[in-house]
């Protein structure tokens, strides 16, 4: 298989996995819902890179969105989930580079969930309650800075939650050879 076959095969599942995770594991809050699928997000981003992290980020999560009733959300959870597997592909890709692979398993993971509550944080608090009242749309969904605080601790419990199970995953993971081989 060709690198770039590899490439779009793997974002494509990952992306899969991504909306599974999300999709069947969620705790609704006051607007959104608490979910895992960073997990995959991140072991994306570290095992296969910045590239497919993103795609499997952006797309598997919007897609989760969509279909879970949370359209409003989807093109804000695009950009978020999507730079939040890149931000872990990137950080750890540079960590790497000075043999710091355990320490960038760390830091790649717990900053990529950090970025993750601070990316919704400003969607509720700004974009989406100016959306939502312009485009009349989700009455049932309050958003603001007072939604947005409310939710912000849950999100980065969900991030460094999804941040912890990811260090735990993928030291076992990235030392593996068939995924090793499988490397993009």
């Amino acid at each position: 298989m060709g690198q770039k076959t590899r490439f779009w095969v793997f974002s494509g599942l990952l992306a899969a996995a991504v909306f599974v995770l999300t999709f069947t594991i969620k705790i609704p809050l006051p607007a959104g819902y608490f979910n895992i699928g960073d997990v995959i997000i991140m072991l994306a981003s570290i095992l296969f890179g910045k590239g497919i992290g993103f795609l499997a980020g952006s797309f598997g999560s919007a897609l989760a969105d969509v279909t879970s009733g949370y359209l409003i959300y989807a093109p804000f959870t695009f950009i978020v989930k999507g730079l939040e597997g890149y931000i872990c592909g990137i950080v750890f890709e540079s960590l790497k580079k000075d043999k710091k692979e355990i320490p960038g398993f760390i830091i790649s993971s717990i900053l990529s969930g950090i970025w993750m509550a601070a990316g919704y944080f400003l969607s509720e608090a700004f974009v989406l309650k100016y959306l939502s009242s312009a485009l009349n749309v989700n009455r049932d969904l309050q958003f603001g800075l007072k939604t947005a605080l409310v939710n912000f601790p849950f999100n980065l419990l969900q991030g460094i939650l999804s941040a912890v199970i990811t260090i735990i995953l993928v030291f076992p993971l990235y030392r593996n050879k068939f995924i090793g081989k499988m490397r993009i």
